[in-house]
């Protein structure tokens, strides 16, 4: 909240993620916290620091939506999902969230939106295992 009440977001509809390490070559650092958003045309990732949850702005980075072309949603256990942005060039990101608490609504509403506004634009759902 007081990011938001501060201005410190920089798009609408944040949601509180976390990113793992992986081979998708969009994120290639280790696990950590951000605050997903997304404006007209980019989805913003800032990055929270461990302990503070304080902004690092050096560390946040965006991706176009237009560069997304499919998704994939899974639940990954009772507590976490995890939405999974696919490129045209074979890249990827996984976003990990919380679900199913008082603490989450917001994140999962969010998620649900950001979801959403990408389908609208033409993101289509990938059947890839």
């Amino acid at each position: 909240m007081d990011m938001r009440t501060g201005g410190f977001l920089k798009g609408h509809r944040p949601a509180v993620v976390f990113l793992k390490k992986n081979i998708g070559k969009i994120y290639l650092e280790g696990t950590a916290d951000f605050v997903l958003s997304m404006t007209e045309k980019r989805l913003h990732f800032q990055r929270l620091s461990f302990f503070t949850k304080k902004c690092l702005p050096k560390k946040d980075f965006s991706i176009l939506k237009s560069e997304i072309k499919s998704y994939q949603h899974r639940k990954v256990n009772i507590a976490v999902e995890c939405l999974t942005l696919y490129t045209q060039d074979r890249r990827f990101i996984e976003i990990y969230y919380y679900v199913g608490i008082v603490d989450t609504i917001e994140t999962e509403e969010n998620m649900k939106s950001i979801l959403q506004n990408l389908i609208q634009n033409g993101v289509k759902e990938s059947h890839i295992l």
